[in-house]
């Protein structure tokens, strides 16, 4: 249908967005991000992943956003001329999730990475109707045998639980197919690490790891508890995170985060359990329940509570250990696209400032 936000570009106003109307049947994507080089000319549609609202210039109003397809992710920003009310209206034509078609976009380079600038002028915008595009084109995803491959992993490491109410707990959940295949699709975050469909399955099986190799270190650690709260400690991320076009998060996401949502949905869990005639002894609810609020690890990385638990401080650390290594391949791989240097600069959210990343062969 055509976009109510476009506008015809009339000989007398110069300043009006080149109309843009929509196609007919679901375009093949053809400029993938990773292919993208400085000079190109964008003609081609895009998941939009993050929006920042409209600004001024002193040409007029522009805003930006983050665009993504299965390849990655690069910046978009839409240069509009001094009518307000227009760039209003374009900017909320959209939302995160929708998919976007861009005309004569051009690609630049701004503080080393490569971006897609749009001149009202010359280029134009609009939402595209879901009938018109392929997801698969926008969210990035393992393979399938992989994924399988990962899942009986996990599935392995349930029937070497010992603890007939720890066992009980995880095929409570891992017995539900509606959970499964959640946990088989779930990203583990927006943009920092494993962020596509099967990465925290791939996340939760890295952790389970660390902690088996740990607690073989150190025979005092109760395995069945870190294995049992290994696999269960990001389940809140299945109801946290919506996969569309992009992965965005739910209202329950935004509201009230992971953790809680992981520790509200094991307690229900156990409840289920206990009202089936089965036991579960209150100690070990405690226990499995304060891994999973502690496993952020400190007050700051929004953890409610600090590990009190060798078995939590365990999974904190194999948690952390693992997204963080992941998040530093991530970023070597995709500053690689973009450069042939030995050494790139990236924002390092923790210290808030950039840091030297080193690219060269080892």
């Amino acid at each position: 249908m055509t976009d109510i936000y476009s506008y015809d570009k009339k000989q007398e106003d110069t300043s009006a967005q080149t109309i843009i109307k929509a196609d007919t049947g679901k375009r093949k994507k053809e400029q993938f991000i990773e292919i993208l080089k400085e000079g190109d000319v964008v003609n081609d549609i895009f998941a939009v992943k993050v929006k920042r609202p409209p600004r001024t210039y002193k040409k007029g109003i522009w805003f930006n956003f983050v665009a993504s397809d299965k390849t990655g992710e690069i910046g978009v920003k839409f240069w509009g001329g001094d009518n307000k009310d227009r760039i209003k209206r374009l900017y909320e034509s959209f939302k995160v999730g929708d998919v976007v078609q861009i005309r004569t976009g051009s690609v630049e380079i701004y503080e080393e990475k490569p971006e897609i600038s749009i001149n009202e002028k010359t280029g134009g915008l609009r939402r595209c109707s879901p009938d018109e595009y392929d997801t698969k084109d926008f969210t990035p995803a393992l393979q399938e045998d992989e994924i399988e491959e990962l899942l009986e992993k996990i599935l392995t490491d349930i029937k070497t639980i010992e603890n007939d109410q720890l066992k009980d707990l995880l095929q409570s959940f891992f017995n539900d197919k509606d959970f499964l295949k959640a946990f088989k699709n779930s990203p583990s975050a927006i943009t920092h690490h494993h962020n596509y469909v099967g990465g925290n399955l791939e996340h939760t099986v890295g952790v389970v790891r660390l902690c088996k190799n740990i607690c073989e270190m150190y025979p005092t650690i109760n395995r069945d508890l870190a294995v049992t709260g290994a696999i269960l400690h990001d389940i809140g991320k299945l109801k946290e995170y919506q996969t569309t076009a992009a992965i965005d998060k739910t209202d329950e996401g935004n509201f009230i985060g992971h953790i809680v949502i992981g520790d509200r949905w094991i307690r229900e869990k156990i409840e289920k359990l206990r009202g089936s005639g089965k036991s579960f002894d209150k100690n070990l609810e405690n226990q499995i329940s304060h891994i999973i609020l502690s496993h952020h690890g400190r007050y700051e990385y929004g953890s409610p509570r600090v590990p009190k638990l060798v078995e939590a401080c365990v999974i904190h650390h194999a948690d952390l250990m693992d997204s963080q290594v992941k998040n530093f391949i991530q970023e070597i791989e995709e500053s690689k696209k973009n450069t042939e240097d030995e050494w790139v600069y990236v924002w390092d959210q923790d210290i808030g400032k950039k840091r030297a990343m080193y690219l060269g062969e080892i």
